[in-house]
């Protein structure tokens, strides 16, 4: 099933003997709002072959007007495509420059996702934007960086376009704590952190202080960096 929405709207299915779902919801408007972030696409799909994992796929992207929008409840709204059950989440954030991490950490705070995720993807769309966010830009929500969630089920996390950002680092060290059984961490390079021996310094010592997780680093081509393997 696939639609298109320029206002909420209210579905009510009863399939008891269905097995497999696709489920595709896009938005043309900040109807789904944490922040500054606003959801445009929605996509819930179950396995089509044995040993496929299904998965819930959002789409957002930062935008400083949503602070003033009218949006109705965002964990509710996301929780009525929630039509199935799943362990992949991915998610593909276009940040413009603006922070992420506590917009990923609340979507994983959300107890429907936080029980179900066993592999996280995060997709970063490259901005044209050159410039950073303002120093007090509310992307940078208080206190989110000491915030504790228990992340039992998550078993691998993989990070597309990582660009060396300080908030992406304090994510990565957030979600390594938080995650007791978590096995295995993919980090591929924006090209401006694949040219940075400081961006990798960093992740290096992260991944240094979780002796218990594989992990491996590639650069913006695919290249393989380093790793480390326990």
């Amino acid at each position: 099933m696939s639609f298109r929405t320029k206002k909420l709207i209210s579905i009510s299915l009863l399939t008891p003997l269905v097995e497999k779902v696709s489920w595709h919801c896009y938005y043309s408007g900040p109807y789904i709002v944490f922040g500054l972030w606003g959801i445009n696409k929605l996509q819930l799909q179950t396995a089509d072959k044995q040993g496929q994992l299904s998965s819930l796929q959002i789409h957002a992207y930062a935008d400083t007007s949503f602070l003033h929008a009218e949006a109705g409840n965002f964990a509710q709204e996301i929780e009525k495509h929630m039509v199935a059950a799943f362990s992949v989440l991915e998610l593909h954030l276009t940040a413009k420059r603006h922070a992420f991490g506590v917009f990923v950490f609340h979507l994983l705070g959300m107890d429907r996702i936080r029980t179900a995720t066993r592999r996280l993807k995060v997709d970063l769309q490259r901005s044209a934007m050159k410039e950073g966010c303002t120093p007090l830009c509310p992307c940078e929500f208080p206190n989110w960086k000491s915030q504790i969630i228990c992340l039992a089920a998550l078993e691998e996390v993989e990070f597309n376009g990582l660009e060396g950002e300080d908030h992406e680092f304090d994510l990565l060290k957030l979600i390594l704590g938080c995650a007791p059984m978590l096995k295995r961490m993919i980090v591929k390079l924006s090209e401006e952190t694949s040219a940075s021996n400081d961006g990798c310094a960093k992740i290096c010592n992260i991944f240094n202080a979780c002796s218990s997780v594989d992990c491996d680093v590639y650069d913006s081509s695919g290249e393989y960096l380093f790793g480390m393997h326990y």
